[in-house]
């Protein structure tokens, strides 16, 4: 079998023939323009050309298949991203410790990392450790839930306060970002509470790390 293949400005037309019928040939006219022929999943480039296969050898019948195939490429390719929350607790107070009797650091900024944790001042019971005396061992509990911020007072000795609501334990509250949670301490223990959205890279499953080809474009003529 012969195929032979004429390229115009905007179409490729592919005529095929059968050794038997000398004035026998059909004609396919594919477009190269056709908005088909594209790459359907992301991250795909073209391979070098269209390739002829030939199948089916009996004499009573012929198929040829032109296919135009793509593969998966991740190079210069941009990668996925999802957004993901932080919460984090900004040093608000003034730092007199004072009141204290004895020189007391004021606490640094501290981020939310899990979905819920216990802030207190005994390690041993607190995943969140604030070292002064007026913090109870395990002083309140902060979860995050719907986008939110939720603290819970865990029946502290001095109390948890949002701005100037004093919580009443076991019941929890949802805090806006902006607001001033304290712990007990205005001067040692105040943080203002903030929340960003930042986009991180989503992982790659494994289908998007193996090579896929996609037939793009399929021309199929039989003869008997």
């Amino acid at each position: 079998m012969e195929a032979a293949a004429a390229a115009a400005s905007s179409s490729v037309l592919l005529s095929f023939s059968s050794p038997g019928r000398s004035t026998a040939a059909t004609f396919l006219r594919l477009s190269t323009a056709s908005p088909r022929i594209t790459c359907s999943a992301t991250q795909q480039l073209p391979l070098a050309a269209p390739w002829l296969l030939t199948s089916d050898k009996s004499s009573s019948r012929r198929r040829s298949i032109l296919s135009l195939r793509c593969s998966s490429a991740s190079t210069g390719s941009p990668s996925a991203v999802v957004s993901s929350e932080r919460w984090i607790l900004e040093p608000a107070g003034d730092g007199d410790w004072k009141h204290i009797g004895y020189r007391v650091a004021r606490p640094g900024a501290m981020e939310i990392a899990s979905e819920a944790i216990t802030v207190g001042r005994v390690p041993e019971n607190a995943d969140v450790v604030i070292p002064v005396a007026t913090v109870s061992g395990v002083h309140a509990r902060l979860e995050k839930k719907d986008g939110n911020l939720v603290v819970t007072d865990m029946d502290s000795t001095n109390g948890t306060y949002v701005n100037e609501r004093k919580l009443v334990p076991g019941f929890p509250v949802a805090v806006q970002p902006g607001s001033l949670l304290i712990f007990g301490d205005i001067h040692l223990a105040m943080f203002r509470v903030r929340k960003e959205i930042v986009d991180v890279p989503a992982k790659a499953t494994k289908d998007d790390q193996q090579e896929s080809e996609t037939v793009l474009a399929s021309a199929v003529q039989e003869t008997s």
